[in-house]
């Protein structure tokens, strides 16, 4: 029990510079590459956009009607085949796992597809983080990319910034990142589509790969899809050895935190403007964090 108390007292201080003091250094050292991201603050001032996340509730809408629409998509979304029609506004990549070189050559490989994917006209946000990755293999020269630094947590005990132009913390999901993003653009109402998030209806077989971190989606990745994902050494390769193995208690500590992070910042984002609004559109959707409304109700 002793053990246990000094680990904590010790573990404090790096606490403290991880969540409080690493945000504020990081964001004078990367000011340069972040100071950007101030072409974006309240450039949409007055409007309302979309985010689409990859729920399998998706595949019912009619993603082109919302091609003239400022739509916002991240990660895999490309593989939609719907993807081209829609034209998305902006595709944000924010997963570590894409730009980690020791996963081997997969994620290289999904990058150069994207960097032909994406159109020249869709604007990538990407987590600054990848930048070394993104330079070293000379990728998205032809598009408008903006970096996006993250540290830290969201937490009631630290004070933590939603704006770009510094270090946001780490969102938990990208999802999350996409509404810091759009909240700094000044778009409100945001509607969220596809966001279901029903991760903990899935269960985990103990010892066992999860392969329920891929959960369903509104497409089918056919590359992953012939792959034996029951298989360790193949599903660490498209998900981290701590969440491929994940339990049942870890899944839940994680989704409990990122509804923590919803929270926390749509109160941090009303307190700065109480007429910004967030409405989920995703039927049968359990985050429960922003008011629901029905898709077919909102006038485009």
């Amino acid at each position: 029990m002793l053990t246990g108390v000094i680990k904590k007292i010790k573990g404090i201080p790096s606490y403290f510079y991880r969540n409080f003091a690493a945000p504020r250094i990081y964001s004078l050292r990367d000011r340069k590459i972040l100071s950007k991201n101030l072409e974006l603050k309240n450039k949409y001032s007055g409007q309302h956009c979309f985010i689409i996340g990859g729920g399998p509730s998706v595949a019912n809408i009619d993603l082109p009607k919302l091609s003239q629409e400022y739509t916002f998509v991240t990660n895999e979304f490309d593989k939609n085949p719907k993807y081209q029609a829609l034209a998305p506004k902006f595709h944000l990549m924010s997963d570590s796992q894409y730009y980690t070189e020791d996963t081997g050559s997969f994620w290289l490989k999904r990058f150069k597809e994207k960097d032909q994917n994406i159109s020249k006209e869709t604007t990538v946000l990407l987590n600054l983080a990848s930048r070394p990755f993104i330079k070293k293999y000379g990728l998205f020269k032809n598009h408008s990319v903006f970096y996006i630094g993250t540290q830290g947590i969201m937490s009631d005990n630290f004070p933590f910034s939603i704006k770009l132009d510094g270090y946001v913390p780490m969102p938990k999901n990208s999802l999350l990142l996409c509404l810091i993003s759009a909240y700094y653009m000044g778009f409100s109402p945001i509607y969220i589509l596809g966001c279901e998030h029903d991760f903990l209806a899935y269960p985990l077989k103990p010892g066992e790969p999860n392969t329920n971190n891929w959960y369903p989606y509104s497409y089918v990745d056919k590359e992953i899809a012939n792959l034996d994902l029951s298989n360790a050494q193949v599903a660490i390769k498209f998900a981290s050895e701590r969440d491929a193995f994940a339990n049942y208690e870890c899944a839940m500590a994680h989704v409990l935190q990122l509804y923590k992070n919803y929270r926390l910042f749509y109160k941090k984002a009303k307190q700065a403007n109480p007429d910004f609004q967030v409405l989920n559109a995703t039927p049968n959707s359990f985050l429960d964090v922003f008011p629901h409304v029905n898709f077919d109700q909102i006038k485009l």
